[in-house]
């Protein structure tokens, strides 16, 4: 994960300072999916969490 991270954040700095070529966009798009799955995930745990406390 933190290899794909270091590489998700290069790609969005060099997409916020040129275009990029085809590779490097669908290469973002792909790490920019897998993050957000991540994220989604993790917001789901800690909403069970919440809810069984309750």
């Amino acid at each position: 994960m933190n290899e794909n991270t270091e590489r998700l954040l290069g790609l969005i700095q060099k997409f916020q300072a040129e275009d990029l070529s085809l590779d490097d966009a669908i290469e973002l798009r792909r790490l920019s999916a897998e993050f957000t799955n991540i994220c989604g995930e993790a917001v789901e745990q800690k909403m069970d969490q919440f809810y069984k406390t309750k």
